[in-house]
């Protein structure tokens, strides 16, 4: 399904997403000390995705009325951006023996988080909101500023030279 310019650049930060995805897998693969990859991690949730999952809450599903609050793809959003806080706060306090399950429940979560965005979250907020609310929506969006995320000081994910 094709996407609306309304929510274009929430779909942007999904594909960054994904791509920080395969960073942890590959850096999980190639053995990487699994504590870079923690501060990696970390720093994904605190600049890229909470910032984003405000956006989304605030300019989204603040839109949605009582009886759209309860929609499944909605409920499990909000589910799921607590569980990414959760995620991030035992990663902080996890003894080495507990990451790389921990980062693979990361991954994981995150390819499916974007999943449930785009297949069934932001069909379902198109379908709901009005063309007005999607607008006013659009500016929010925009308006708000994600750290890239992309240019980690050390590349982890790529061989070395």
């Amino acid at each position: 399904m094709k996407r609306s310019k309304y929510l274009r650049k929430l779909t942007w930060e999904h594909q960054d997403a994904l791509q920080i995805a395969r960073n942890l897998d590959k850096g999980l693969s190639i053995d990487t000390d699994l504590n870079q990859v923690r501060g990696y991690a970390v720093n994904v949730v605190e600049n890229l995705l909470e910032p984003h999952f405000l956006v989304e809450e605030q300019s989204l599903v603040l839109r949605l009325d009582g009886a759209n609050l309860h929609q499944a793809s909605v409920v499990e959003v909000m589910r799921q951006h607590r569980e990414f806080g959760r995620l991030k706060e035992k990663l902080k306090c996890s003894e080495e023996s507990e990451l790389r399950l921990l980062l693979k429940q990361f991954s994981a979560l995150l390819k499916a988080h974007v999943l449930l965005e785009e297949q069934q979250f932001f069909p379902f907020i198109e379908q709901t909101l009005s063309t007005a609310q999607l607008i006013q929506a659009e500016r929010e969006i925009d308006a708000g500023n994600i750290i890239d995320c992309s240019n980690w000081p050390d590349p982890y994910w790529k061989p070395k030279r």
